[in-house]
């Protein structure tokens, strides 16, 4: 069993590291695929989210296996941003001592958002230790102007986690308007 796990593995992460990606001009390395999730967008998203300011990470919090009951609530402020665009696409951006530009060929790891059912998520990329890219999905719920980013981890023991990791965002400061001039291309 353990022998067949492994061999699993083994050949998740060998065709997930054979993803095309390629560089934008930070260095950071990105998918080349299109998200397939983006036809699923609905404008409606949109009413509960605005698109012409920042959110910024506040902080990470728990929530319960239906993600009614958020708990823990830790605030800790990070530099990190999402940027949202027409469409249903959007970008993380962080902003250190010199924040990333408005250009999505230099910076930012990109995304799209979407409804499934009644809910809505979110697909963006992250990378492992090792530098492959996988795709990760987030569930979102929209409470006034924070947006809770919950995680749902899966152990190969217990299953789906009954506490649920949620990253908390804040609506934020005003995209500048020279920021709106470019368009997503993923």
């Amino acid at each position: 069993m353990v022998r067949q796990i492994v061999i699993i593995l083994l050949c998740i992460g060998i065709f997930s590291s054979c993803a095309p990606t390629r560089r934008l001009r930070d260095g950071q390395k990105i998918m080349v695929k299109k998200y397939r999730n983006i036809d699923k967008f609905d404008p409606s998203i949109y009413e509960e989210i605005d698109t012409n300011y920042f959110y910024q990470k506040v902080g990470t919090c728990y929530a319960d296996r239906k993600v009614r009951n958020i708990k823990d609530f830790k605030k800790k402020e990070s530099r990190l941003r999402i940027k949202f665009y027409p469409g249903g696409y959007l970008r993380f951006l962080a902003f250190s001592g010199m924040p990333e530009g408005p250009d999505p060929e230099d910076s930012g790891e990109r995304g799209v958002i979407y409804k499934k059912g009644d809910k809505i998520k979110i697909d963006t990329q992250s990378a492992t230790d090792v530098g492959s890219l996988y795709k990760q999905t987030f569930e979102v719920i929209v409470d006034g102007d924070k947006i809770y980013l919950v995680e749902r981890l899966f152990g190969m023991s217990w299953g789906w986690s009954s506490n649920p990791l949620c990253f908390v965002y804040e609506k934020a400061e005003k995209v500048p308007e020279d920021w709106k001039k470019y368009k997503p291309d993923w």
